[in-house]
């Protein structure tokens, strides 16, 4: 009769958080896919408005082309390398927080390659072009030089270029601090369950003498 009975090894496959780290990590490589097949149609339509701009405004057009490229490669690779490290997370007495925890570190990844990326790229572009941020849905420069306070594309390019990299700095930071407080909390858990072990077994050794 026990072996038609299924019910205990499922309730162990998902207690040991075999279904949890399955699940997770495929639908991190299929956003990733889907990502990169929403980043080609994307930059496939940008190039036909990068065709359009002047002349020099063009060569902005095109650098920014790159560094939208290189923004989605590192945010797609991120998706594919934490899928991989949740996959192989084996933690028995906590199963969705290890989980969670990497989850917060890929966030923080994400939102840096973003501001990278874009911060560079949309700096590049106002130096060159006539707008800031992604080709045809940028910001006019007026805009930008009354947002930075500067009239020279250079400074403004400057500007945008080191704000990318504070605020991609700022992402890891926040998100990373998050991702090990709750690392912290699960230590202090276990920790606490260990110690209330030790004392209930020196207890009853006592009261046995």
């Amino acid at each position: 009769m026990k072996n038609y009975l299924f019910m205990r090894s499922v309730l162990t496959f998902i207690g040991e958080g075999r279904l949890f780290t399955g699940i997770v990590a495929g639908a991190l490589r299929v956003l990733a896919v889907l990502l990169s097949l929403g980043a080609l149609i994307a930059w496939l339509q940008m190039w036909r408005t990068v065709f359009n701009m002047g002349y020099v405004a063009i060569l902005g057009g095109l650098l920014f082309q790159v560094f939208f490229v290189v923004g989605v490669y590192m945010v797609v690779h991120t998706f594919w390398i934490r899928a991989a490290d949740i996959q192989v997370v084996h933690a028995p007495e906590f199963t969705v927080i290890p989980i969670l925890s990497i989850l917060l570190k890929m966030l923080g990844e994400v939102y840096a390659c973003i501001s990278l990326a874009l911060g560079v790229g949309g700096g590049v572009a106002a130096l060159f072009g006539d707008y800031l941020g992604i080709p045809g849905i940028g910001v006019p420069q007026s805009l930008l030089y009354d947002l930075l306070g500067s009239r020279s594309p250079f400074i403004a390019a400057v500007l945008l270029a080191v704000g990318g990299a504070i605020a991609a700095v700022v992402w890891l930071f926040l998100f990373y601090v998050a991702s090990e407080m709750l690392v912290a909390l699960v230590d202090i858990a276990r920790n606490t369950r260990t110690l209330r072990g030790i004392a209930e077994r020196h207890e009853q050794t006592v009261s046995n003498q």
